[in-house]
């Protein structure tokens, strides 16, 4: 076993495909492959099964893959550990958009661990106001989505992309919209939607309505807790980021369906954290992100 071999490990179960795993880390297919057979053959487990949705780690895998995470974490603490990061301290604010701050609670319990005397913050807001906010230094880091156009207005800023994204319908399993695995625009029209307020769900709206007539809208919201109420409850369906409600627990149990808009062509869009060019918070800014990221893929699992 070696640490090629973990990293391999790790990839496959992010991308769930070998396929991609070899080419997002510049090998052969046939290479990883080998080296994973390689691994379960020494460690007496299979590690990962193949279907026609994906390949998908096996209970033993997801342990294993757990532990391996962990082991390349520290691998990457001992490759930039110095004598700043052993006792950062000040403030760091971080914000991210909704459904992902179980993982921004998690990175931060792991990052106080490491560093008690670093005073960190943290909030749930819209992408467009955190963007707002780190401009004007009410906000050190966020974790946003962001239109892959419009990074070119990044002036002063640092984005690091992590992943691509785009919009879909969200709604409980057993509504007459879960009965759809696509969902047009006239499809849409029929079925209440619950909001939550974000600049990308906006713009969708607005050029929705300019093309296509005007949604049946129950609410609009910043709080994400009235969103998963109006899910769970089956009151209405919601439209937001793919990537959000992946890691969102009514969806994990099964209860949500997530449904993909078909008839309208969405701009690129990117989701990662963005941050102030500032040396000031650069480093606390680093190692959070290197937990909060952790702390996704372990939920991903």
């Amino acid at each position: 076993m070696n640490l090629e071999q973990l990293e391999y490990v790790v990839e496959i179960a992010k991308t769930k495909s070998f396929s991609a795993a070899s080419a997002n880390l510049h090998i052969t297919q046939s290479a990883i492959s080998q080296s994973i057979h390689r691994l379960e053959h020494e460690l007496g487990v299979v590690l990962f099964e193949r279907s026609r949705s994906g390949t998908f780690p096996t209970v033993e895998g997801k342990q294993f893959i757990a532990k391996a995470m962990n082991i390349l974490q520290r691998v990457d603490d001992l490759k930039t550990m110095n004598i700043e990061a052993s006792a950062l301290t000040g403030e760091l604010h971080v914000a991210t958009f909704p459904s992902v701050m179980p993982y921004l609670v998690q990175a931060t319990a792991d990052m106080k661990i490491e560093h008690p005397r670093l005073d960190i913050s943290i909030e749930e807001k819209g992408s467009m106001e955190i963007i707002k906010d780190i401009r004007s230094n009410k906000t050190h880091l966020g974790f946003i989505a962001i239109y892959t156009k419009q990074l070119r207005e990044f002036d002063g800023l640092h984005f690091i992309p992590m992943y691509s994204g785009k919009l879909i319908v969200c709604t409980h399993h057993h509504s007459e919209l879960a009965k759809l695995n696509r969902v047009t625009p006239e499809q849409l029209k029929l079925h209440k939607l619950a909001l939550y307020r974000d600049g990308f769900v906006d713009d969708f709206i607005q050029d929705f309505t300019y093309d296509h007539g005007p949604l049946s809208i129950l609410f609009r919201t910043n709080n994400s807790e009235a969103i998963t109420t109006v899910l769970g409850s089956n009151m209405a369906a919601t439209i937001g980021h793919d990537f959000s409600f992946y890691q969102h627990p009514l969806w994990k149990e099964g209860v949500l369906k997530l449904i993909e808009i078909t008839g309208i062509d969405q701009p690129k869009m990117q989701i990662g954290f963005v941050q102030a060019e500032s040396k000031e918070i650069a480093l606390a800014a680093e190692r959070f992100t290197l937990k909060f990221r952790q702390a996704i893929e372990l939920g991903h699992l």
